[in-house]
């Protein structure tokens, strides 16, 4: 099974995963002590990233655009419209996601494990990678910290 590699940002949007197009990220925290990673994923318009299983409970709020689930089959399963807040337990079916007919950006937050937190899937559902805390932490680190905003005195 491989890691994930970080490749270069892109124009600042975000940063992308080697092996995984369409999506790009942005951690916004990672707390392993509390076992809590916060991201913003943005999804390139009418595409779908690669298939995964959630491995942690999740949060997810749409910030822009809609949200296209997909099956295993690539049949569309539910739509998430901008401003729809969803709670999920971990696990599931194995699934797609997309962006509608614009880029969503969506805010994720995953709790509670300390282990794989994402499973990537092939075409045949075999895992070809993870994504787990110490993997997201990594990322965290290395990314360039967010401009803080000021206070007028």
């Amino acid at each position: 099974m491989r890691r994930v590699a970080v490749t270069q940002p892109l124009r600042d949007i975000g940063h992308t995963l080697e092996g995984i197009e369409h999506v790009w990220y942005h951690i916004l925290k990672v707390d392993p002590d509390a076992r809590i990673v916060d991201l913003l994923l943005k999804f390139s318009a009418n595409q779908r990233i690669l298939l995964r299983r959630h491995h942690a409970d999740y949060s997810i709020l749409i910030l822009q655009g809609e949200l296209h689930l997909y099956d295993a089959d690539g049949t569309l399963t539910e739509i998430r419209p901008t401003l729809s807040f969803v709670e999920k337990p971990a696990g599931g079916p194995p699934h797609s996601e997309g962006g509608g007919d614009i880029d969503c950006i969506a805010w994720f937050s995953n709790r509670g494990s300390d282990g794989v937190i994402y499973e990537i899937l092939g075409p045949d559902l075999e895992t070809v990678a993870t994504l787990g805390l110490p993997d997201f932490h990594a990322l965290w680190q290395a990314q360039v910290p967010p401009v803080q905003p000021s206070h007028p005195e």
